[in-house]
């Protein structure tokens, strides 16, 4: 419903809108009441054994309230360690393609079928049980002593192929374009806690809030792209393909990196030193 005063639309309440409208006004106040609440942790790595702030802390948190010299040291970091650059690119390729998907499910969808109206909510739902099962199938994994970083490989394989077949329509069954849809979600719910270990491992934690920051940026770049570009469906869903194969080659370069770097430490510990003497 509206309120008008003469011919001008002067207040508009009610309908689809107001999810968001009430969202928008919790995070505002969720912001404020964090500003005027909450202190800065940081941490406990300068303070002196009786839990007191020691100079040297004063002196940290001087240099940390400086946003520039934070956000020099983390891309100082990230430009000067290839695992780190990977990580970040690898995330943003795949998150990005989950974006994409996010806005183009519905239309591609409705294009393979006009004549009927789809159940949008089940199919929405199923989505998320699948999502679900992929992070119980990480659970599993796990137990089977599965490495994380071949697990990636797989999702991100998995996730492209599943990109294609939406992309092209094979034989134009909307029963197999849905099926990789589903298969997609699956690959979603492994990567959240694939790339939260992967980044625990990677990311030093000294930098780890601003290098987090620095992945999003080129993740924002892609979102922006899909929004701001006319591409179709199919379009869209190429270049998602794109995304996530090179997605999967350059996961397959991070692993290579990261097993020279495990052997390269085994070799320089102590009891490899013992072994080889």
């Amino acid at each position: 419903t509206a309120m008008f005063t003469g011919s001008k639309n002067l207040l508009h309440y009610g309908g689809f809108l107001n999810p968001f409208d009430i969202a928008f006004v919790t995070l505002c106040l969720c912001g404020l009441f964090a500003l005027l609440l909450w202190d800065e942790n940081y941490g406990d790595q300068y303070a002196d054994g009786k839990g007191d702030d020691s100079d040297a802390a004063a002196s940290y948190r001087k240099e940390e309230n400086n946003a520039c010299s934070g956000f020099q040291r983390a891309l100082k970091t990230v430009f000067g360690n290839s695992e780190i650059l990977l990580c970040g690119i690898i995330s943003s390729l795949f998150e990005g393609s989950m974006y994409v998907f996010v806005f183009m499910w519905t239309p591609a969808l409705k294009s393979l079928n006009t004549e009927t109206e789809l159940p949008f909510g089940v199919i929405f739902s199923t989505f998320m049980v699948c999502c679900m099962a992929g992070s119980s199938m990480f659970s599993l994994c796990m137990t089977k002593n599965f490495k994380i970083e071949s697990l990636a490989i797989v999702i991100f394989g998995v996730g492209a192929i599943s990109m294609a077949i939406i992309a092209i329509k094979p034989l134009e069954s909307d029963t197999l374009v849905f099926i990789a849809m589903n298969a997609f979600e699956v690959c979603v719910g492994m990567y959240w806690p694939i790339m939260g270990t992967l980044k625990s491992i990677i990311v030093p934690e000294s930098s780890r809030a601003a290098i987090y920051n620095l992945y999003r940026i080129p993740l924002n770049g892609v979102v922006l792209f899909s929004l701001l570009t006319d591409l179709t469906t199919t379009q869209s869903f190429l270049v998602n393909t794109f995304m996530l194969g090179t997605a999967t080659v350059l996961q397959n370069t991070l692993n290579k990196k990261r097993a020279v770097s495990e052997a390269t430490a085994k070799q320089s510990t102590p009891e490899a030193s013992v072994e080889t003497a």
